[in-house]
């Protein structure tokens, strides 16, 4: 998903796998592998060091983007939880909305992370939904004035037609519906997870229809 070309930060790169895929698909000019612990760092220079690319993907240790060069053009953030996104892009956001494109991957509550990046002038301008082990919904995403509707929040812009997404929110459904088994009726979350799972009963009918129109 990403634009290329591009120079990228990678921030919380762990072992520096995906600066270096980038790179040797050419789909980057330079990039910085970017995390706040020095043990990723070290771990992510020896991987760099290995393919031969030194001279081209530079480890930074930064909180966030705090200490990023301002050449960047493209911001990977991946395999975090949503505030933990949202909270690095927020400390230094002007830099974010200087970037051509974020492709944003979180580990939960993508809905959340939808609903803030609408409140903070980015547009979603692409996703993909990918399945290996757990399920992965990953945006692209660039600065911009975009209104969601609340559907689009929760089920997403470009998702509606994703092989996998019948799959992915059946998946969801069966969670949620075994939760709510568990649930006395007067539980202070009882009510509100009886409306998504209605909600999402509502969304898989429509989609069906579409996939399959009546006659």
């Amino acid at each position: 998903m990403v634009n290329s070309p591009c120079i990228l930060a990678d921030i919380g790169c762990d072992h520096a796998m995906l600066p270096i895929a980038l790179m040797q698909s050419g789909k980057c000019e330079k990039a910085y592998a970017c995390d706040i612990h020095i043990g990723p760092l070290q771990r992510g220079a020896k991987a760099i060091k290995e393919v031969h690319l030194e001279d081209r993907i530079h480890t930074v240790l930064s909180d966030g983007l705090q200490n990023v060069a301002d050449d960047i053009t493209c911001i990977t953030i991946a395999g975090m939880g949503w505030e933990s996104i949202t909270s690095i892009l927020a400390q230094d956001i002007e830099k974010a909305h200087h970037c051509t494109q974020l492709v944003l991957q979180s580990n939960n509550h993508v809905d959340d992370l939808r609903r803030w990046l609408n409140e903070h002038h980015f547009v979603i301008d692409g996703e993909d939904l990918v399945h290996e082990q757990h399920y992965y919904q990953i945006l692209s995403v660039h600065s911009g004035e975009q209104t969601l509707t609340e559907d689009e929040i929760l089920f997403g812009v470009f998702l509606d037609q994703h092989p996998l997404f019948t799959e992915y929110w059946m998946y969801v459904l069966e969670k949620k519906e075994n939760i709510l088994k568990q649930l006395q009726l007067h539980h202070v979350g009882y009510a509100d997870l009886k409306q998504d799972i209605q909600r999402i009963k509502n969304k898989l009918a429509q989609s069906k229809k579409s996939v399959f129109p009546a006659k």
